[in-house]
């Protein structure tokens, strides 16, 4: 009787798994990449890059592009002009124009954070020129340039000075106590694409970019410990602040002194709430790697001279980058939820922070430490 029942499982069983439809990859169109355009008519041209699953291929993706008012929409189109049925679990990055901000047309990429098959890991990225270009050109040295844009920016995000922007990121600073935002900025330069800086927010509106040592600047101030290759360009008359210019084996108008950031750690502070002033400091250990002119390290007072004007160099440009925010009023650091987490009365502050930034006292110091010359010397 055992044997019975135990067959009789195992018949339904086998006939359960039969009649269960098997995904394979062979059976599905992998989207790995949207991009974004705003078109004249305010509809989306969205483009998405698949993976081509067929083993035989010899191309790895493909890109095609529709235009759409919104992403479910975009979708439904794109299954139309597809071998297999799109899947869109394995998307890795969303591309955007410009004008997505400057018609205020982002909210449609805020919905995707809602929409079950889109992961809050995806990466965020504008583009500068065409998105559907910068996806649809031939590169030579990229056979999906999808997975290559992915790889670019988790390398920088990991090991450099890009600030994380995932979908998450992306939801969580327009929501409650929000941040403006700093966007990894993409270019095509000839067969490659190269990330080109940051681009810089205010509420919606695109207001500037950062370099990327403006970005170091903005990860650091947000609790970020990353090396970064840091190079100066100091001008002679500048030389005087630390009598560095007499130590040069050679007279020049400029030298150039490229060094390693072995550790950094920023700090904000609230200082006063009624005047709304702020201490920034960032406290670095550096390597120095390259001087572009002949130093004499070994004579007394040399290594104090770089030392001094390593400090100048570097808090005046500190100082610039903090001026700079206050006048584009991109608050992409996150000073109002300090003043906030201070202060209290979150909502109106969160409503009115936009006056209130452009009239902040932004103090920024840089404390040079531990400096080393052995590999230079």
């Amino acid at each position: 009787m055992k044997t019975l029942r135990l067959s009789a499982a195992l018949i339904l069983l086998i006939a359960l798994c039969a009649c269960q439809r098997s995904t394979v990859l062979e059976d599905q169109s992998i989207l790995i990449a949207l991009a974004y355009e705003v078109k004249e008519n305010n509809k989306f041209q969205v483009s998405g890059t698949f993976i081509n699953a067929q083993p035989d291929s010899k191309n790895t993706s493909r890109t095609v592009s529709v235009e759409a008012e919104t992403s479910k929409g975009a979708r439904q189109k794109m299954n139309q002009m597809l071998p297999n049925k799109l899947a869109t679990g394995q998307i890795r990055i969303i591309l955007l124009d410009h004008d997505i901000f400057r018609l205020k047309m982002i909210q449609e990429i805020e919905v995707l954070s809602r929409d079950p098959f889109f992961s809050d890991l995806i990466k965020i990225a504008i583009v500068d020129g065409s998105p559907e270009e910068l996806l649809n050109y031939k590169y030579e040295n990229h056979s999906n340039i999808a997975i290559a844009l992915n790889d670019l920016l988790e390398h920088n995000v990991k090991t450099n000075w890009t600030p994380s922007m995932t979908l998450h990121d992306f939801t969580r600073s327009r929501g409650l106590n929000r941040t403006d935002l700093a966007i990894p900025l993409l270019k095509r330069e000839e067969d490659e694409v190269v990330l080109k800086g940051l681009t810089l927010l205010n509420k919606d509106e695109i207001v500037g970019e950062a370099s990327p040592k403006e970005g170091f600047f903005i990860k650091t101030l947000k609790g970020a410990d990353i090396p970064y290759l840091y190079e100066l360009n100091i001008k002679k008359e500048e030389m005087q602040h630390s009598g560095m210019d007499h130590y040069l084996i050679q007279d020049s108008n400029n030298v150039r002194v490229v060094f390693s950031v072995i550790k950094a750690k920023g700090k904000i502070k609230l200082v006063d709430k009624k005047n709304l002033k702020f201490d920034t400091s960032i406290d670095m250990d550096i390597d120095i790697q390259e001087v572009s002119k002949r130093y004499k390290f070994i004579e007394p007072g040399a290594i104090d001279a770089l030392k001094k004007q390593i400090h100048y160099e570097v808090n005046k440009e500190f100082q610039e980058f903090l001026n700079k925010l206050r006048r584009l009023n991109s608050d992409c650091v996150g000073f109002g939820e300090i003043y906030r987490s201070r202060v209290g009365n979150s909502d109106m502050i969160e409503e009115n922070w936009s006056k209130m930034f452009p009239e902040t006292t932004l103090h920024g110091q840089v404390n040079v430490g531990v400096i080393r010359t052995g590999i230079i010397e």
